[in-house]
């Protein structure tokens, strides 16, 4: 008998209230280790040469398999590969059975589509379908659903109807007569994981599972889940914002860097080719808002950063530093380098930054249009939305460069924006885009 964290994966062997390795409260669970089988093994593990792999190898671009989503393949590096097993984490009502089925509608007209839905009825599946679908329903659709829990059954119906793609949603309801313990539990959630990837990797069928998120934003379950799938993707967003952003966390056939942005409307999840126009907002001058770039993959994103200074109330309440979007570590870093190195007092007021549209940013490129946001909000000069502000900024005021520098600049170009402000070692070819040389911080 052991205690197994369902937030990192720790093992005891008694009962803890507090995880003695993350720390969590309460997050120990009972976990029942299948008894060693004793004796000895003679035979000989097969192998083969790396020649004879080529005719066989799955990996390849030529044998992805699209989702009919650009958004979604460019996140997964290209598609879903044969065997491939994809954790999908996200918040509930976030969209991910609204993605997954118009996933599901789009491949299953080049092939039979495998939907296990534990968690919804089938006349709620089938009222979402009516919903998102504009075609009559086709019986010789190939799109074929099931209800079960039992996971071994779910296994046994793969090997018998042998789909091009599975869905199932979600893991956590799932019930293993091979562990013991509740749905949901480590126990069970671990053997579902292992076997469902055992017989995707068998027959060559890309899987999705659904999973679900901690309070934290983590996916709920143990670590180990996380290690035995291909890919881990999490879908977020504000729930009061239309926009959802795909986001890799983890992928063994292509990059972490990439995302996918998407809109939510009554037809379903639109996907968003140009993400730009909406992190950008087309309007009139206005002080305390400029325009930076950051690289995403083999993405280049422009995205809005406003922000707005105001006195601080009474002397004696220290002035309040607010971030939305990007770390308030990194807002506080900058108002002190601001107050010291570039030429205005912040000491004195609140200041509030925020990334339009609810994107999450850690690149430090965007340091230098989070400056230039602050300064014109405290002079109360408009900046140019048609100029962009790129560069990080150090602890001494100089300004850096920045990462995919020669892609920024080409597609600054491509947008007809006017010019960039940078750091003075950056240099520039183009001719229709120029780049103002920026050493310190206080020249803005």
């Amino acid at each position: 008998m052991k205690f197994l964290c369902n937030q990192c994966g720790y093992e005891s062997l008694k009962w803890e209230g507090k995880c003695s390795s993350c720390g969590q409260w309460g997050s120990l669970e009972e976990f029942d280790d299948a008894p060693v089988k004793e004796g000895v093994v003679k035979d000989v593990a097969e192998s083969v040469v790396i020649g004879d792999l080529k005719k066989s190898f799955r990996g390849s671009s030529k044998s992805r398999l699209s989702s009919g989503f650009e958004e979604l393949d460019r996140v997964l590096g290209g598609g879903f590969v044969d065997g491939q097993v994809v954790l999908l984490a996200g918040e509930p009502g976030i969209g991910k059975s609204t993605l997954l089925l118009q996933v599901a509608l789009s491949i299953s007209k080049k092939g039979k589509v495998l939907y296990v839905s534990v968690e919804e009825s089938l006349s709620q599946i089938y009222s979402r379908y009516r919903r998102l679908s504009n075609e009559k329903v086709n019986e010789k659709n190939g799109l074929i659903f099931s209800e079960e829990v039992v996971t071994e059954k779910i296994v046994n119906l793969l090997e018998k109807e042998k789909p091009s793609f599975c869905i199932v949603d979600s893991i956590q309801a799932l019930e293993s007569s091979q562990a013991t313990g509740i749905s949901g539990g480590v126990s069970q959630i671990r053997a579902n994981g292992y076997l469902l990837t055992k017989v995707a990797k068998k027959l060559g069928i890309p899987v999705i599972l659904v999973g679900q998120i901690t309070k934290d934003g983590g996916v709920a379950g143990p670590k180990v889940l996380e290690h035995i799938v291909d890919s881990v993707l999490n879908l977020h967003g504000d729930e009061f914002n239309m926009y959802r952003i795909l986001r890799g966390m983890k992928n063994r056939y292509g990059a972490t860097s990439e995302i996918g942005v998407f809109e939510m409307s009554n037809k379903g999840l639109i996907e968003i080719k140009d993400p730009s126009q909406i992190f950008v907002q087309e309007g009139e001058k206005s002080f305390g808002s400029s325009v930076s770039a950051v690289l995403k993959g083999t993405r280049v994103m422009f995205i809005e950063i406003q922000a707005l200074t105001s006195d601080v109330v009474a002397e004696n309440i220290p002035p309040r530093r607010v971030a939305n979007g990007i770390k308030k570590s990194r807002l506080d870093m900058l108002c002190a380098v601001l107050s010291r190195r570039g030429g205005i007092y912040l000491n004195d007021k609140d200041v509030f930054v925020n990334v339009v549209g609810g994107l999450k940013v850690e690149d430090p490129s965007v340091d230098l249009a989070v400056c230039a946001a602050i300064k014109s909000s405290v002079m109360e000069k408009p900046l140019d939305n048609k100029f962009v502000y790129v560069g990080e900024v150090g602890l001494t005021g100089e300004v850096r460069g920045c990462f995919g520098w020669d892609l920024i600049v080409k597609e600054s170009e491509r947008l007809g924006y006017k010019g960039i402000f940078a750091s003075k070692f950056l240099k520039s070819s183009s001719k229709d885009l120029s780049v103002s040389p920026i050493k310190y911080v206080k020249e803005l």
